[in-house]
């Protein structure tokens, strides 16, 4: 009876982890480039049960086994891309196939599908003329092979779908677009990712004059939000129902 008052607690605690997923991926159903979170879990150790006919000193033969409840594991990314909508912005560039854009941050290189990028002043050049970095929203510089990529002058910017930067059309770099396995992934805020292993070079294709749009899909996560909601009011009535048994058990019974 007490296993299933356990039992049933890690089922309420299961659902409260799906709910906060859910909920921080709806926060974000508005943000760029942004992947949904899928938790996942993994069970308890299991109980062997066994049958006793010759009393519980006798040697039973085994029937089965019975779980004691279930434990939130970790959130994976869904790193299925999100619709496209153009935008018009030359800088504004999504990208086709598996691969992320990689921005230099405070913490060291980092990586993103957010292509909502932007021509950051940093002063003059020694011409006179203002120079700028290629940034992302933040301000995180944009990577090329060669390093952050730098406009000199007010030139005329364009990228074409292979990543190379021209300026005032001739070719000045090209974008660092990288790849690695999703499960070596790790969100770190602010809507880059950390690679845990090395990142590799990604063939994905860059459009220019599109955003990716977050490929949460709201009408599914509010299916799944109810859902939830059903699945950790029956855990709770699990717990009632154990706890009313065992009330019985102590108070009633034992008289």
């Amino acid at each position: 009876m007490i296993r299933g008052l356990y039992t049933a607690a890690t089922g309420m605690l299961a659902q409260q982890s799906v709910q906060d997923a859910i909920a921080g991926n709806l926060a974000n159903v508005n943000t760029a480039g942004f992947k949904q979170d899928v938790p996942t879990f993994k069970a308890l150790h299991e109980m062997a049960l066994s049958r006793f006919p010759g009393g519980l000193g006798g040697r039973g033969a085994p029937i089965g086994s019975i779980g004691t409840g279930v434990e939130f594991d970790r959130n994976v990314m869904d790193t299925s891309p999100g619709s496209l909508q153009r935008s018009e912005n030359p800088l504004d560039l999504a990208l086709s196939g598996d691969g992320y854009f990689s921005v230099m941050t405070s913490r060291g290189e980092r990586y993103t599908r957010d292509g909502q990028f932007h021509m950051e002043p940093e002063g003059k050049g020694p011409d006179g003329k203002p120079t700028g970095f290629l940034s992302d929203g933040t301000g995180n510089k944009v990577l090329g092979l060669k390093g952050p990529i730098q406009a000199t002058g007010a030139g005329k910017v364009e990228i074409d779908a292979k990543g190379n930067v021209a300026i005032n059309g001739k070719i000045a770099d090209r974008l660092k677009i990288v790849t690695a396995p999703a499960a070596s992934m790790q969100k770190e805020g602010g809507n880059v990712l950390s690679m845990q292993t090395a990142p590799a070079p990604s063939k994905a294709t860059v459009k220019s004059g599109f955003v990716e749009q977050s490929n949460v899909n709201v009408i599914s996560e509010m299916v799944r939000m109810i859902t939830v909601q059903r699945a950790y009011e029956a855990a709770q009535k699990a717990i009632t129902s154990q706890d009313d048994s065992l009330n019985k058990a102590v108070n009633e019974i034992a008289r």
